[in-house]
Formats: C-alpha cells, structure tokens, sequence
C-alpha cells in the first residue's frame, strides 16, 4: 500500500499572538487508511486538517500529497485537488444561506461539471436517503436544526468520492442514530473505493473504529 500523505512540520506560528503548535510534527498516511486523530482542545487539530487539506499553507514545514509537492502546486491546482481529490467535513464549513440544502449539497458536481452526470446524480440521491435528510432538500439552511445542517456538510464532502475525507467532529451533534448512518457511509466509501479517512474526534468510540489513532499533545 502506497503512502498518500507525507507530512513534515517545524513549527505552526500564529504571528499576532507568537503561538506555536505543532512543533517537528511528522504524519505519514497510506492510501486507504483510516486514521483518527484526538487530543485535547488548543494543540491544533483543526489547523491539522487544514494543512493537510491545503487550506492553510503558512507553516515551517514540508508537504507531499498524492507523491507531489504542495509548495510546487499552482492556485488553480489547489482549488481543484480541493474540490476533486479531498472531501472536507469541516466545522467551519459553513452552508450557504441563499441556497437550498440541495443546491449546497451539488457544488462539487457544479465546479467539476458533473451536475447532470446520472451515475453521480444516482449517488447523491442514495447518499441524501442512506444519512435521513431526503424531506429537507428544499429547504434554506436557517430551515433546518444543527444535525441537518452537519449531515449535509457530510453529504457535500462524499458525494464526489473523493481520494481523501477530512473530518473534524463529524458527529458532534447527531443522535447515536445518525452517527451510525454516517460512520457507516463513511467506511464504506473506505471500503469500496479505499478513499482514505481522517478524522478528528474527541468520541473515543469513533475513534476505536478507524485503523490508527494518534493523539496529539500540549506543547510543554
């Protein structure tokens, strides 16, 4: 199994505040892994998934993605490695209010011209029935509670099969119910396509299940 992440950080700075985290932090990820990440709040797993996701690119620090350098990639290839290759369920990744959850489920499919390919169409349907939020397509978000909004965000982030998901708390805020629904579509998009799961989780249920766990540590 190749490796799809190869990670070298010296440090990550927060200028205004000279805060450091991270320090001579290393991570490397094989292709189809499943890989959970916990610790406790402040030493940088979000700015973790950030990095990795190419979200974040000011760090000391080394990069290799899918056998390239990051420092080597354009901007435009950036922003499509960011549509095509990662899937994120970030918590910061806000749904755009003026758009129904449909509509804000699909952009992937709009960037990558995708919105009216059948098999994908297919999927997305069988995403939106398998995770429960098939009765709110045609709502805005404001429409709809906290756990169908991050069911969403979810739907957003798989509906492209991605090479890589992204989690950060992926089920905070859903019943037991609904965290089963989106564990399981998550492993089964690891076990039918090998996308490679990373997640950050304080759940330390969820994160038993994934291959590996790392914890990270306050910087002393």
């Amino acid at each position: 199994m190749s490796n799809c992440i190869h990670l070298e950080i010296q440090q990550k700075t927060f200028p205004k505040s000279n805060f450091s985290i991270l320090k001579n932090f290393t991570l490397t990820v094989q292709s189809g892994e499943k890989l959970a990440i916990v610790g406790p709040s402040g030493v940088g797993k979000t700015s973790l998934l950030n990095i990795l996701g190419l979200l974040d690119t000011h760090y000391e620090g080394t990069y290799t993605l899918f056998d390239s350098s990051t420092a080597d990639l354009t901007t435009k290839q950036l922003a499509t490695w960011r549509n095509q290759k990662i899937g994120f369920v970030l918590q910061e990744s806000a749904l755009i209010p003026s758009l129904t959850i449909e509509d804000n489920i699909k952009l992937p499919l709009l960037y990558a011209n995708l919105e009216k390919d059948p098999t994908t169409l297919a999927y997305v349907k069988e995403v939106v029935h398998r995770i429960g939020i098939a009765s709110i397509l045609k709502k805005k978000p404001h429409e709809c509670s906290g756990g169908q909004r991050s069911r969403a965000v979810f739907a957003r982030a798989v509906i492209m099969k991605p090479d890589i998901i992204l989690a950060d708390e992926p089920t905070a805020s859903l019943d037991t119910e609904n965290k089963e629904k989106i564990m399981n579509l998550l492993f089964d998009l690891n076990q039918t396509v090998q996308t490679t799961i990373i997640t950050v989780t304080h759940d330390l249920d969820v994160a038993n299940r994934h291959d590996r766990m790392i914890t990270l540590q306050e910087l002393g």
